[in-house]
C-alpha cells in the first residue's frame, strides 16, 4: 500500500511534455538506472525522450589551476550516467506501481504511528489523515467524500521514504543530526550554442556551478548554482537573458566571475586574495606558505579523492594515466522556463530502521546537491532494503524483524556514510 500527501502524477503530462524541462532533475547512475528498468519504469522514461545521456565529466576549480575528468570510455562503456527531470521519474514510477498492483490511497498524512517492542506485538499500526478532509476541494467533494478522514492500517513493515522532514520517522520517536550550509542552490533551464554530452561542474568561491545536458538533442540543459541565499534569489528573479549570460560568463571565468583559475578568458578581476579555509574559529585564515603548504599536501590530495568518489557513484575510475585536456563548455545563449531556489543543509537520522520500520532516501540522510548522488543513495537504499526482504522471505523469516532491518540498516549506512563524508568535505574545501 502507498500513501503520499500529494495527488499522484498524471500520465497525460508525460505522453506530451511541455518542451522546456522542468528545473528540478536528477543525474542517475547505472546502477540507479538499472533499478528504473528492474520495476518496469525505465522504458517510460525513455519512450518519453527526457533522459540525457552524459558520456563524461568535468570538475575545475575558479582558483586554482587543474581539472579532473572522467569519460565513459575509460570503463569501456557509452554513458556515465542519464540526466532526467525528477517529474519524469516520478511519473513513470508511479505507473509502475499501479502495474505492479500497488494499493494507492487518496492523498494523505501519516499521523500516527504504533511500532511493537522487540517480543512484543506483531505488527505496526499507522495513521492517515486524509489530505483535505472536511475542508472541501471545489468540486463539491470534502466532508462527503467516500474515503474516511482517518485511515489505520496495520503492517509487517513501514518504510518511510517521505523526505528529509519525514513525518514517519519522526512519529517513530527518531531524530535526524545535521547542519545547514547557509547556502542555497537557483536551479534552471539554459540552451547552449552547441550540443553536448558532459557533466560540467565548476567551484566556485561560493560553491559549485554544474552545467548538465538534459534533453536528447544535448541543446538544452539544467543549471545547480550553489551560492549565498541573497545571490540564489537575484539570480531567479533576473530576465531569462540576463540569467543565460551570467552563468555563461561564470562557467567561463570572465568579468566579475574571473578568479584566476583553469581555462578563464577573464583578466582575474574578480580574484579573492586568499582561498576561505576556515581554520581554528570563524573568521580566521591560514595565510601565506603554510595555507599552500596545507592545500598541496593536504586538501588537494583530499580533493581529488572526494572527486573520485563522486566519479565512482557514476562508473567513473581514476588511473595514472595524464588526465585528459581540459575543456571549456559551450556558450550559454539563452534561458526560458521556471528557476527556483532551495536551502542547503545535510542531515543523517540516528537509526535507518527499528523493529516494523526502515527508512530510505531523504528520510535516513539528505546530502549537499554536489555531484547529484542523493537520488542515487536513496535508490540504493531500495536496493538494498529489497535485497534484505527478499533474503529474509527465502529462508522463512519475518520481513519487519529486527534482524532483517538491522541488515538492511548496517549494509546502507555502511555504503552512504563514506559519499556523505566526501560530499560535505568538497563543499568545505571549496566554498
Amino acid at each position: 500500500s502507498l500513501a503520499d500527501r500529494a495527488p499522484p502524477p498524471a500520465s497525460a503530462w508525460l505522453d506530451d511534455p511541455p518542451p522546456t524541462p522542468e528545473p528540478r532533475v536528477s543525474a542517475l547512475t547505472p546502477a540507479s538506472v538499472a533499478l528504473l528498468r528492474d520495476v518496469g519504469a525505465w522504458d517510460r522514461v525513455e519512450a518519453s525522450r527526457r533522459a540525457c545521456a552524459f558520456r563524461a565529466m568535468q570538475v575545475w576549480d575558479a582558483e586554482a589551476a587543474g581539472h579532473v575528468r572522467y569519460d565513459a570510455s575509460e570503463v569501456g562503456a557509452t554513458e556515465l550516467g542519464h540526466v532526467v527531470e525528477n517529474r519524469v521519474v516520478h511519473t513513470a514510477l508511479h505507473e509502475a506501481a499501479r502495474r505492479l498492483g500497488v494499493r494507492t490511497s487518496p492523498p494523505a498524512s501519516a499521523v500516527a504511528l504504533h511500532l511493537p517492542a522487540d517480543g512484543g506485538g506483531d505488527l505496526a499500526t499507522i495513521k492517515f489523515r486524509r489530505e483535505g478532509a472536511g475542508e472541501g476541494d471545489g468540486d463539491g467533494e470534502g466532508d462527503g467524500d467516500d474515503s474516511p478522514e482517518i485511515t489505520e492500517v496495520r503492517a509487517r513493515l513501514v518504510v518511510g521514504a517521505d523526505g528529509p522532514s519525514s513525518k514517519v520517522r519522526t512519529l517513530a520517536g527518531l531524530r535526524a543530526a545535521g547542519w545547514r550550509y547557509g547556502l542555497k542552490a537557483c536551479v534552471g533551464t539554459v540552451a547552449t550554442d552547441e550540443p553536448h554530452a558532459i557533466a560540467w561542474q565548476r567551484f566556485l568561491p561560493t560553491g559549485p556551478l554544474a552545467l548538465l545536458p538534459v534533453t536528447e538533442d544535448g541543446r538544452v540543459s539544467n543549471v545547480v548554482w550553489t551560492t549565498t541565499p541573497e545571490e540564489a534569489d537575484r539570480l531567479c528573479a533576473l530576465s531569462d537573458e540576463a540569467f543565460a549570460a551570467e552563468v555563461d560568463a561564470a562557467l567561463r571565468g570572465e568579468g566579475r566571475h574571473s578568479h584566476g583559475g583553469q581555462g578563464e578568458v577573464g583578466s582575474g578581476e574578480g580574484k579573492r586574495k586568499r582561498p576561505g579555509f576556515v581554520y581554528g574559529f570563524e573568521g580566521q585564515w591560514l595565510m601565506g606558505e603554510a595555507q599552500e603548504r596545507l592545500v598541496d599536501v593536504l586538501l588537494k590530495p583530499a580533493t581529488e579523492a572526494a572527486i573520485r568518489a563522486v566519479a565512482t557513484g557514476f562508473g567513473g575510475v581514476s588511473g595514472d594515466d595524464a588526465a585528459p585536456p581540459f575543456e571549456l563548455p559551450p556558450r550559454v545563449v539563452s534561458a526560458a522556463g521556471p528557476r527556483g531556489a532551495f536551502p542547503l543543509a545535510t542531515s543523517l537520522a540516528g537509526r535507518y530502521a527499528l523493529r516494523r520500520m526502515a527508512l530510505v532516501g531523504d528520510a535516513a540522510h539528505r546530502v549537499h546537491p554536489l555531484g547529484g548522488q542523493g537520488v542515487n543513495l536513496g535508490m540504493r537504499d531500495v536496493v538494498l532494503l529489497t535485497d534484505a526482504l527478499a533474503a529474509a522471505c527465502a529462508n522463512g523469516g519475518d520481513v519487519g524483524s529486527t534482524l532483517t532491518l538491522r541488515k538492511y540498516a548496517d549494509e546502507a549506512n555502511n555504503a552512504n556514510l563514506p559519499m556523505m563524508a566526501a560530499l560535505d568535505g568538497l563543499q568545505r574545501l571549496f566554498a
